[in-house]
Parts: structure tokens; sequence; C-alpha cells
């Protein structure tokens, strides 16, 4: 059995959903088609165009709002779990929507780079000449065709001298697709294959990573005390978890032992760790003794690349007097109440020594304010 499901439009890109229970058709028009299956009716649709719209192309004699070029999605892709679309075309953008109340989610840019064709919004009307757009006139001084075409490539290169290019390359998504997680998509542009993540610290960036180094054989480590040697493997391995994992299990006392043998080279991304980690952990102490030790027994090398750990310094600067500010706002607001506590935590011991065991608290409240 043939179902034709007919649209207004030339259809430039299909896609199922995960359960194969709807269909989606992007159009010429810019629009996005939901069709039931089952019943081959449709299910409702979006009207992208304006989501879509690109920049201004350097031959468009329109600008980028009245220009119909890009304004059309060519690659869909469902999520996972099928409620949210993903779509891309000819265009710097990639939009993503949600399939139940057909709205825009979020859009995304997959470029910044001006040196592409359709990433600016207006164009600069002194690059116009009589001749057409001035970066698209060949102006190497070579008028033989003949010497034009005389391909100077190196030898084994077949397509020729890629730097000789007159027309500028359009920013556009060849092709979206969706991880099966559900938590990353990635897209196919003119700069090169992106990948877009809900999880950044799932970021898998090793450094100086070798076979033996692993989460299991880093647990081994803190199993047995060789708190050095973990915290610098995790630091290689660098996933975020397990260096969290095995920063909180450094006993405080053994910081300024650990901090004298710390090499060098894995300092900057330590302290950059802690900077991180003190918006979020309440290990005060642990925090600031490390930074403390790591500063004092590194100072002449963190001196030496000053301009390299200035972000880092900063962050840990602004955490730091953040923090103080925090605490010194809270002792305030409750001196009377820690006055009173502490006050109180010498008469308990006297009241215990009597017969009766129960504390004046007239009494503490009176010596309370004659100290005061």
């Amino acid at each position: 059995v043939v179902e034709r499901m007919e649209h207004s439009h030339e259809v430039l890109a299909l896609a199922y959903r995960p359960d194969g229970k709807e269909l989606c058709a992007s159009t010429i028009d810019g629009q996005i088609h939901f069709w039931d299956v089952a019943k081959a009716a449709p299910a409702g649709s979006i009207e992208g165009r304006r989501d879509i719209a690109g920049g201004r192309s350097a031959t468009d004699r329109q600008t980028a709002e009245n220009s119909s070029a890009g304004k059309s999605f060519t690659s869909l892709c469902y999520s996972a779990d099928g409620t949210a679309v993903l779509g891309g075309g000819n265009s710097k953008y990639v939009c993503l929507y949600d399939r139940r109340s057909r709205i825009l989610l979020r859009k995304f840019q997959v470029s910044q780079n001006q040196s592409l064709d359709g990433v600016q919004h207006k164009l600069n009307s002194r690059n116009m000449t009589e001749a057409g757009p001035r970066d698209l006139i060949d102006s190497d001084g070579i008028d033989s065709d003949s010497e034009k075409h005389v391909d100077r490539s190196l030898p084994g290169v077949r397509s020729g001298d890629k730097s000789n290019r007159v027309l500028k390359p359009e920013v556009r998504t060849r092709d979206v697709k969706f991880a099966p997680t559900g938590r990353q998509w990635a897209a196919a542009s003119t700069e090169g294959l992106l990948i877009y993540s809900l999880d950044e610290t799932l970021v898998f960036d090793p450094f100086e990573l070798d076979a033996d180094v692993t989460p299991d054989s880093i647990r081994d480590l803190v199993r047995t005390g060789d708190y050095l040697r973990a915290l610098v493997n995790a630091l290689r391995l660098n996933e975020q978890h397990v260096i969290r994992s095995v920063y909180e299990s450094v006993p405080p006392k053994d910081v300024a032992l650990l901090a004298r043998a710390f090499p060098a080279v894995y300092v900057e991304r330590l302290l950059k760790f802690i900077a991180h980690a003190m918006e979020s952990s309440q290990l005060l102490e642990l925090h600031l003794k490390w930074v403390s030790e790591l500063l004092t027994t590194h100072g002449g090398f963190v001196k030496t690349r000053s301009v390299a750990l200035q972000p880092v310094l900063r962050m840990l600067q602004r955490n730091v007097v953040r923090l103080h500010q925090d605490i010194g706002s809270v002792c305030d607001k409750n001196y009377y109440s820690l006055g009173y506590l502490l006050r109180q935590s010498k008469h308990v011991p006297e009241a215990q020594e009597g017969t009766d065991g129960d504390v004046d608290m007239h009494q503490v409240f009176a010596d309370f304010s004659d100290d005061g």
C-alpha cells in the first residue's frame, strides 16, 4: 500500500520519529510538517522561515530579512525520546523545536567566522563596486585564461590549489544528528563537525595519559593512602568527578606535605579545579589550605607564568573575597547568638558539678550582658 502525503511546496528533508509513528518533512517555504504515519494525516506544522533565516550573502541585492535564500531546512532529526526536533540548512543557524508545543526552544549559531559568506546581516557598501562585490573580484593581475588555469599544486594533490578560490565558502549545515542518549547532538557544517552537549564536565581531555591511568587504578591508590600519585593521575585523566573524589579524600593534615612534592606542571590544572570547586563545595578549610600551600611552595613557578595563570588567580581571588563577605555577614548578624553559645559552653561544666544539674539561664544572660 502506498500513501501519498501532499505538500504545497517541494520537500527538502524527511525524518522519522524513533518509534516510527510520526514523520516530519521540511519544505522549501521554510515550514516543517508533521504527519501521522498510521493515518497518513497531517499532525501539525511549524513556521520556521524566520527562525532559520541567516545572514546576507555578498551577492544578495536584498537585505537578509527580505531575501528568500537559506530560509528552509535541508536536514531534520528527532531526539532519542521523540520530544524535540532539530533542523539545519543553508544558514548559520540550527533550530531546536519542541514537538508537542511546536515552539522554538533554542537557536544555535554554528559559526562566527566573518570570512564565510552569509554570516553578516549587513554588508559594507564601500565594498560594492560597479563590477560587483570587491571580495569576489579576481584581482591577481592574470589576464590570460591559460595562465589562470595552470595547476600550481604540490605533487600528489589532485584537486588543485584550494587557496586560489574566487568565491567565498557559504556557511551552512549539511546534516544534524542526535546522540542515542539525547544529551548531545552533532552538526556537519562548513566549519567542520560541531558537537553540542549538556554535560560540560564529561569532556574527555586527557593530559600525558597512558594505559595505566584508569579510574579503578586511581581508587586503588586512594585506598592505599598514596594521595599524591592518585591526585596526579586524576589530573592526567581529567575527569572532574574522579578529581573531586581524590581531592576531597586527602586529609587536611597531609596537604602541606603533598603540596611540597606536587609536580609544578600540574599546579595550574589543580588551581583551576580548586577555583571552580570553591563555587559549589563547602570544604572551605581544605580549599584555603591547598591554595596557601601551593602558592607558598610553587611561588616561583606561579610568578614566571603569571600571565598565563592570571585568569585562574583572578577567579581564586574573586571566590575567596565572596566567601569572606558571606561568612562575615553571617557572623555579624549572629554576633550575640555566638556570644551566648560561647558563654553557655563555659557554664555547662559548672552546672554539671552541682547537685541539681540545672543551668540558671537568667545568670547566663546576666553574665553575658556584663561582658558586653
